[in-house]
């Protein structure tokens, strides 16, 4: 269930996404399932902290990853904020009178945590319902400008994040800290998959595992094919 071909940066993406939707989804559902979903958040936690610190340590003495990984945090942040603020702006619309659903298919506040890719395809759908539907919404060209510089600022985000890729680091230390949170995260799939069974709850599994719907850049892997190795 955990997908090899996820990457040193990816661990971090999916493991803060995933820590978070187990709270928001599941915490309180089951009460005989709260201690073991608090001990699988909590060791997933401290994985994806040790792989951070690993990957931390052996890009230091890279200059130019170290901008790179710089350059991508002020405009993912600010993608993730729009997306939050404008859903806000449009529970802010008299009842009924703008198709919230048309814009987001998701609740914005998943949707602001989840990785650059989503984030843009997200961002890419606003500005078309904006275009269709945006009549009713007040501030219309505002709300459009900001959404659009936001979506721009990602294309940074990804493009940096390109440029770390292909300068790969590899420690003992760092590949140990991956193969660890593999594991950690591989069990926590499954304990979430059984405590949404027997709750009777019908979250899917790819609403609190990002990595379930997206592509993934270890290197030398392709989303298709069995995984290899990456080390």
């Amino acid at each position: 269930m955990a997908d090899a071909y996820i990457d040193y940066d990816e661990t971090r993406i999916y493991g803060e996404y995933a820590i978070e939707q187990v709270a928001h989804h599941l915490a309180g559902r089951l009460r005989e399932f709260d201690p073991a979903l608090h001990l699988a958040v909590g060791a997933l936690r401290a994985a994806t902290d040790g792989v951070a610190q690993q990957l931390h340590q052996a890009r230091s003495g890279d200059p130019e990853l170290h901008e790179a990984t710089t350059a991508r945090e002020a405009p993912l942040a600010e993608a993730r904020e729009v997306i939050v603020r404008f859903a806000r702006h449009l529970e802010s619309h008299r009842p009924g009178s703008v198709p919230y659903g048309a814009f987001f298919v998701e609740p914005a506040s998943t949707l602001s945590q989840r990785g650059p890719q989503r984030l843009l395809a997200a961002l890419d759908h606003v500005l078309g319902s904006l275009d269709e539907l945006g009549g009713s919404v007040r501030e219309q060209g505002h709300w459009r400008d900001e959404i659009a510089r936001a979506r721009h600022g990602l294309d940074t985000v990804l493009a940096a994040d390109q440029r770390v890729r292909l300068r790969q680091v590899r420690s003992a230390g760092l590949e140990a800290a991956r193969q660890h949170w593999l594991r950690v995260y591989e069990a926590t799939k499954h304990l979430v998959a059984a405590a949404l069974a027997l709750s009777g709850s019908t979250v899917p599994m790819d609403e609190i595992f990002d990595d379930l719907a997206d592509v993934h850049h270890a290197e030398g892997a392709r989303d298709d094919e069995p995984a290899a190795d990456v080390g």
